[in-house]
Protein backbone atom coordinates (compact mmCIF):
# COMPACT_ATOMS: atom_id res chain seq x y z
CA UNK A 1 0.00 0.00 0.00
CA UNK A 2 1.49 3.85 -0.86
CA UNK A 3 2.19 5.93 1.60
CA UNK A 4 1.30 9.52 2.09
CA UNK A 5 3.50 11.70 4.29
CA UNK A 6 1.87 14.51 6.27
CA UNK A 7 3.25 18.37 5.68
CA UNK A 8 5.76 19.32 7.95
CA UNK A 9 6.98 16.05 9.25
CA UNK A 10 8.21 12.60 8.97
CA UNK A 11 5.12 10.80 9.48
CA UNK A 12 4.23 8.52 6.35
CA UNK A 13 0.69 6.64 6.95
CA UNK A 14 -1.77 4.49 4.89
CA UNK A 15 -4.24 6.56 2.98
CA UNK A 16 -6.86 5.19 5.48
CA UNK A 17 -6.47 4.96 9.66
CA UNK A 18 -8.53 2.41 11.49
CA UNK A 19 -10.57 3.77 14.27
CA UNK A 20 -10.81 2.45 17.46
CA UNK A 21 -13.85 4.17 19.34
CA UNK A 22 -15.51 1.51 19.80
CA UNK A 23 -12.67 -1.19 20.98
CA UNK A 24 -13.55 -2.98 23.90
CA UNK A 25 -17.04 -1.94 24.30
CA UNK A 26 -19.22 -2.56 21.54
CA UNK A 27 -16.23 -4.49 19.78
CA UNK A 28 -14.44 -6.84 21.91
CA UNK A 29 -11.31 -7.45 22.53
CA UNK A 30 -10.51 -10.30 20.24
CA UNK A 31 -12.65 -8.72 17.66
CA UNK A 32 -10.34 -5.77 18.30
CA UNK A 33 -7.37 -7.65 17.82
CA UNK A 34 -8.31 -9.31 14.87
CA UNK A 35 -9.18 -5.63 12.79
CA UNK A 36 -5.52 -4.49 14.35
CA UNK A 37 -4.00 -7.62 12.61
CA UNK A 38 -5.75 -7.49 9.32
CA UNK A 39 -5.71 -3.54 8.82
CA UNK A 40 -1.84 -4.40 9.10
CA UNK A 41 -2.24 -7.47 7.11
CA UNK A 42 -3.49 -5.41 4.21
CA UNK A 43 -0.78 -2.72 4.31
CA UNK A 44 -2.49 -0.04 7.05
CA UNK A 45 -0.56 1.41 9.50
CA UNK A 46 -1.96 4.23 10.56
CA UNK A 47 -4.24 3.75 14.10
CA UNK A 48 -6.48 6.17 16.01
CA UNK A 49 -7.51 6.41 19.37
CA UNK A 50 -8.16 8.66 22.68
CA UNK A 51 -7.30 8.25 26.26
CA UNK A 52 -11.26 8.71 26.77
CA UNK A 53 -12.66 5.83 24.16
CA UNK A 54 -14.34 2.75 26.16
CA UNK A 55 -14.85 5.15 29.70
CA UNK A 56 -18.58 5.18 28.84
CA UNK A 57 -18.55 1.55 30.13
CA UNK A 58 -17.86 -0.18 33.51
CA UNK A 59 -14.46 -1.32 33.81
CA UNK A 60 -10.47 0.03 33.85
CA UNK A 61 -10.11 3.33 31.96
CA UNK A 62 -8.51 3.83 29.08
CA UNK A 63 -9.96 0.38 27.17
CA UNK A 64 -9.22 1.49 23.88
CA UNK A 65 -5.51 2.74 24.25
CA UNK A 66 -5.31 -0.54 26.65
CA UNK A 67 -5.97 -3.09 24.20
CA UNK A 68 -4.10 -1.52 21.21
CA UNK A 69 -0.88 -1.76 23.70
CA UNK A 70 -1.34 -4.93 24.31
CA UNK A 71 -1.62 -5.94 20.24
CA UNK A 72 1.71 -3.81 20.24
CA UNK A 73 3.37 -6.00 23.05
CA UNK A 74 1.91 -9.20 21.09
CA UNK A 75 2.93 -8.68 17.56
CA UNK A 76 6.92 -6.46 18.14
CA UNK A 77 5.44 -4.12 15.57
CA UNK A 78 5.88 -0.96 17.76
CA UNK A 79 8.29 0.20 14.80
CA UNK A 80 5.68 -0.19 11.98
CA UNK A 81 3.06 1.46 13.26
CA UNK A 82 1.87 5.06 13.42
CA UNK A 83 0.24 5.64 16.69
CA UNK A 84 -2.07 9.27 17.06
CA UNK A 85 -4.10 9.54 20.27
CA UNK A 86 -5.94 11.96 22.04
CA UNK A 87 -6.08 13.77 25.62
CA UNK A 88 -7.95 16.63 27.38
CA UNK A 89 -11.44 15.39 27.16
CA UNK A 90 -13.73 16.33 29.87
CA UNK A 91 -15.24 14.02 32.17
CA UNK A 92 -18.02 12.13 30.16
CA UNK A 93 -20.19 12.95 33.92
CA UNK A 94 -19.82 16.47 33.46
CA UNK A 95 -18.80 17.81 30.03
CA UNK A 96 -17.62 21.33 31.34
CA UNK A 97 -15.03 22.61 28.98
CA UNK A 98 -13.75 24.51 31.92
CA UNK A 99 -11.72 21.47 33.57
CA UNK A 100 -9.59 20.97 30.81
CA UNK A 101 -6.81 22.51 31.20
CA UNK A 102 -2.43 21.55 30.50
CA UNK A 103 -1.97 19.53 34.13
CA UNK A 104 -4.77 17.61 32.81
CA UNK A 105 -3.21 16.66 29.36
CA UNK A 106 -0.03 16.40 30.79
CA UNK A 107 -1.88 13.56 32.92
CA UNK A 108 -3.56 12.11 30.15
CA UNK A 109 -0.30 11.77 28.06
CA UNK A 110 1.55 9.98 30.92
CA UNK A 111 -1.43 7.70 31.12
CA UNK A 112 -2.01 7.20 27.57
CA UNK A 113 1.95 6.00 27.36
CA UNK A 114 1.65 3.50 29.95
CA UNK A 115 -1.84 1.89 28.30
CA UNK A 116 -0.07 1.39 25.18
CA UNK A 117 2.85 0.18 26.20
CA UNK A 118 4.99 2.87 24.04
CA UNK A 119 7.38 5.26 25.03
CA UNK A 120 6.31 7.47 22.40
CA UNK A 121 3.14 8.66 20.85
CA UNK A 122 3.76 9.83 16.90
CA UNK A 123 0.74 12.16 16.88
CA UNK A 124 -1.08 13.54 19.93
CA UNK A 125 -3.63 15.67 20.15
CA UNK A 126 -5.94 17.69 22.17
CA UNK A 127 -9.19 16.72 22.07
CA UNK A 128 -11.26 19.57 22.92
CA UNK A 129 -10.43 23.13 24.00
CA UNK A 130 -11.11 25.42 26.79
CA UNK A 131 -11.20 28.88 25.18
CA UNK A 132 -10.75 30.56 28.78
CA UNK A 133 -7.13 29.14 28.70
CA UNK A 134 -4.60 30.96 26.36
CA UNK A 135 -2.95 28.88 23.49
CA UNK A 136 0.61 29.47 24.54
CA UNK A 137 0.02 27.15 27.92
CA UNK A 138 -1.80 24.56 25.47
CA UNK A 139 0.88 24.26 22.90
CA UNK A 140 3.70 25.02 26.06
CA UNK A 141 2.76 21.71 27.91
CA UNK A 142 3.05 20.07 24.30
CA UNK A 143 6.23 21.18 23.10
CA UNK A 144 7.93 20.21 26.76
CA UNK A 145 6.28 17.04 26.07
CA UNK A 146 7.81 17.04 22.66
CA UNK A 147 11.50 18.29 23.82
CA UNK A 148 11.32 15.28 26.51
CA UNK A 149 10.09 12.38 23.59
CA UNK A 150 6.86 11.64 24.37
CA UNK A 151 5.69 12.89 21.59
CA UNK A 152 6.97 13.50 17.79
CA UNK A 153 4.25 16.17 16.71
CA UNK A 154 1.20 17.43 17.90
CA UNK A 155 -2.36 18.51 16.83
CA UNK A 156 -5.77 20.00 17.93
CA UNK A 157 -9.15 17.92 17.49
CA UNK A 158 -12.44 19.83 17.95
CA UNK A 159 -10.86 23.22 18.23
CA UNK A 160 -12.31 26.07 16.33
CA UNK A 161 -10.86 27.80 13.49
CA UNK A 162 -10.23 31.16 14.95
CA UNK A 163 -8.25 28.78 18.05
CA UNK A 164 -6.18 27.22 15.61
CA UNK A 165 -5.37 30.43 13.85
CA UNK A 166 -4.57 31.89 17.35
CA UNK A 167 -2.17 28.79 17.81
CA UNK A 168 -0.51 28.73 14.58
CA UNK A 169 0.34 32.48 15.27
CA UNK A 170 2.01 31.84 18.58
CA UNK A 171 3.62 29.12 17.46
CA UNK A 172 4.76 30.54 14.25
CA UNK A 173 6.52 33.74 16.41
CA UNK A 174 8.26 31.80 19.25
CA UNK A 175 9.72 29.26 16.72
CA UNK A 176 7.40 26.19 17.79
CA UNK A 177 6.31 23.71 15.39
CA UNK A 178 2.44 23.96 16.25
CA UNK A 179 -0.25 22.08 15.16
CA UNK A 180 0.73 19.46 11.58
CA UNK A 181 -2.98 17.98 12.37
CA UNK A 182 -6.83 19.11 12.66
CA UNK A 183 -9.01 16.44 13.75
CA UNK A 184 -12.51 16.85 12.63
CA UNK A 185 -16.07 15.67 11.88
CA UNK A 186 -15.76 15.66 7.71
CA UNK A 187 -17.46 13.38 5.39
CA UNK A 188 -18.85 13.74 1.86
CA UNK A 189 -22.28 13.96 3.25
CA UNK A 190 -23.61 17.74 4.48
CA UNK A 191 -24.43 17.53 8.22
CA UNK A 192 -27.19 19.45 9.81
CA UNK A 193 -25.70 20.81 12.78
CA UNK A 194 -28.85 20.49 14.85
CA UNK A 195 -29.14 16.52 14.67
CA UNK A 196 -25.50 16.59 16.46
CA UNK A 197 -26.33 16.31 20.15
CA UNK A 198 -22.86 16.53 21.61
CA UNK A 199 -22.08 20.06 20.92
CA UNK A 200 -18.63 20.25 21.78
CA UNK A 201 -17.78 18.59 18.55
CA UNK A 202 -16.81 20.79 15.38
CA UNK A 203 -17.32 20.50 12.34
CA UNK A 204 -15.47 20.60 8.95
CA UNK A 205 -16.91 24.15 7.55
CA UNK A 206 -16.34 25.98 4.26
CA UNK A 207 -14.20 28.47 5.73
CA UNK A 208 -12.17 25.67 7.68
CA UNK A 209 -12.00 23.97 4.64
CA UNK A 210 -10.73 27.15 2.75
CA UNK A 211 -8.03 27.58 5.85
CA UNK A 212 -6.71 24.08 5.20
CA UNK A 213 -6.43 24.80 1.17
CA UNK A 214 -4.79 28.09 1.69
CA UNK A 215 -2.30 26.91 4.55
CA UNK A 216 -2.04 23.06 3.74
CA UNK A 217 -2.75 22.05 7.24
CA UNK A 218 -2.95 18.75 7.06
CA UNK A 219 -6.51 16.96 7.91
CA UNK A 220 -7.98 13.49 9.82
CA UNK A 221 -12.00 13.20 9.15
CA UNK A 222 -13.94 11.20 11.46
CA UNK A 223 -17.17 10.27 11.52
CA UNK A 224 -16.36 9.74 7.40
CA UNK A 225 -18.52 7.19 6.36
CA UNK A 226 -21.32 9.57 7.25
CA UNK A 227 -22.52 6.83 9.76
CA UNK A 228 -23.41 4.61 6.66
CA UNK A 229 -26.43 6.81 5.49
CA UNK A 230 -25.55 7.12 1.83
CA UNK A 231 -24.92 2.72 1.69
CA UNK A 232 -28.17 2.61 4.13
CA UNK A 233 -30.24 4.77 1.03
CA UNK A 234 -28.50 2.50 -1.78
CA UNK A 235 -29.60 -0.51 0.19
CA UNK A 236 -33.08 0.79 0.57
CA UNK A 237 -32.08 0.05 4.49
CA UNK A 238 -33.93 1.96 7.66
CA UNK A 239 -32.33 4.58 8.56
CA UNK A 240 -32.28 5.63 12.27
CA UNK A 241 -33.60 8.95 13.27
CA UNK A 242 -30.26 10.06 14.92
CA UNK A 243 -28.39 9.61 11.30
CA UNK A 244 -31.40 10.70 9.56
CA UNK A 245 -31.25 14.00 11.54
CA UNK A 246 -28.10 14.51 11.15
CA UNK A 247 -27.78 13.35 7.70
CA UNK A 248 -30.95 13.25 5.67
CA UNK A 249 -31.04 16.87 4.01
CA UNK A 250 -31.97 18.03 0.11
CA UNK A 251 -28.23 18.65 -0.28
CA UNK A 252 -27.53 15.07 0.42
CA UNK A 253 -30.05 14.26 -1.61
CA UNK A 254 -27.88 15.91 -4.75
CA UNK A 255 -24.72 14.38 -3.41
CA UNK A 256 -26.26 11.12 -3.01
CA UNK A 257 -26.90 10.99 -7.34
CA UNK A 258 -24.11 12.21 -8.13
CA UNK A 259 -21.93 9.68 -5.64
CA UNK A 260 -24.01 6.45 -7.30
CA UNK A 261 -23.71 7.94 -10.60
CA UNK A 262 -20.04 7.68 -9.86
CA UNK A 263 -19.64 4.10 -8.42
CA UNK A 264 -21.87 2.29 -10.60
CA UNK A 265 -19.86 4.15 -13.13
CA UNK A 266 -16.81 3.04 -11.93
CA UNK A 267 -18.10 -0.23 -10.43
CA UNK A 268 -17.02 0.30 -7.15
CA UNK A 269 -18.97 0.47 -3.79
CA UNK A 270 -20.27 3.71 -2.29
CA UNK A 271 -17.81 3.71 0.57
CA UNK A 272 -14.80 3.64 -2.02
CA UNK A 273 -16.13 6.82 -3.25
CA UNK A 274 -16.87 8.22 -0.10
CA UNK A 275 -13.21 7.72 1.25
CA UNK A 276 -11.62 8.26 -1.88
CA UNK A 277 -13.21 11.63 -2.29
CA UNK A 278 -11.58 12.52 0.79
CA UNK A 279 -8.22 11.70 0.20
CA UNK A 280 -8.45 13.25 -3.11
CA UNK A 281 -8.08 17.01 -1.57
CA UNK A 282 -5.47 19.76 -2.10
CA UNK A 283 -4.21 19.13 1.63
CA UNK A 284 -3.04 15.92 3.09
CA UNK A 285 -6.52 14.14 4.41
CA UNK A 286 -6.65 10.79 5.96
CA UNK A 287 -10.19 10.08 6.55
CA UNK A 288 -10.48 7.46 9.91
CA UNK A 289 -12.72 4.48 9.26
CA UNK A 290 -14.13 1.76 12.18
CA UNK A 291 -15.31 -1.15 10.73
CA UNK A 292 -18.21 -3.73 11.78
CA UNK A 293 -16.74 -7.16 10.02
CA UNK A 294 -13.99 -7.93 7.27
CA UNK A 295 -15.68 -6.87 4.21
CA UNK A 296 -16.26 -3.41 5.46
CA UNK A 297 -12.55 -3.18 6.49
CA UNK A 298 -11.48 -4.29 2.84
CA UNK A 299 -13.69 -2.10 1.06
CA UNK A 300 -11.72 0.61 2.83
CA UNK A 301 -8.19 -0.78 1.97
CA UNK A 302 -9.86 -1.03 -1.46
CA UNK A 303 -10.61 3.27 -1.35
CA UNK A 304 -6.55 3.48 -0.99
CA UNK A 305 -6.46 2.56 -4.84
CA UNK A 306 -9.17 4.82 -6.45
CA UNK A 307 -8.17 7.24 -8.51
CA UNK A 308 -11.00 9.73 -8.93
CA UNK A 309 -11.04 12.10 -12.04
CA UNK A 310 -10.47 16.08 -10.56
CA UNK A 311 -13.79 16.45 -12.35
CA UNK A 312 -15.58 14.08 -10.52
CA UNK A 313 -13.73 15.39 -7.02
CA UNK A 314 -15.04 19.31 -7.88
CA UNK A 315 -18.49 18.41 -9.17
CA UNK A 316 -18.83 16.79 -5.65
CA UNK A 317 -17.31 19.21 -4.03
CA UNK A 318 -19.64 21.80 -5.94
CA UNK A 319 -23.00 20.06 -4.54
CA UNK A 320 -21.38 20.13 -0.55
CA UNK A 321 -22.59 22.48 2.14
CA UNK A 322 -20.61 21.39 4.67
CA UNK A 323 -22.77 22.66 7.45
CA UNK A 324 -26.49 23.13 7.39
Amino acid sequence: MKRIQFKNTYLEVSPVCIGTVNFCTSVDSDTAKHQLEKFFEMGGNFIDTAHVYGDWEAGPKGKSERIIGEWLNENGVRSNIVISTKGGHPDLSDMDLSKINPERIGKDLDESLEYLKTDYIDLYFLHRDNPDIPVDEFLGVLEEAKRQGKIRYYGCSNWKLDRIVEAENYARKNGFTGFTCNQVMWSLADINSSGISDKTLVLMDDKTYEYHKKTGLNAMAYTSAAKGYFTKLYNRQDISDKISSRYDTPSNRLIFEELVKTAEKMNVSLIEIELAYLTHQDFVCIPIVTFSNDEQLKQGIKSCDIVLDPGIVEKLRNLKRYVI
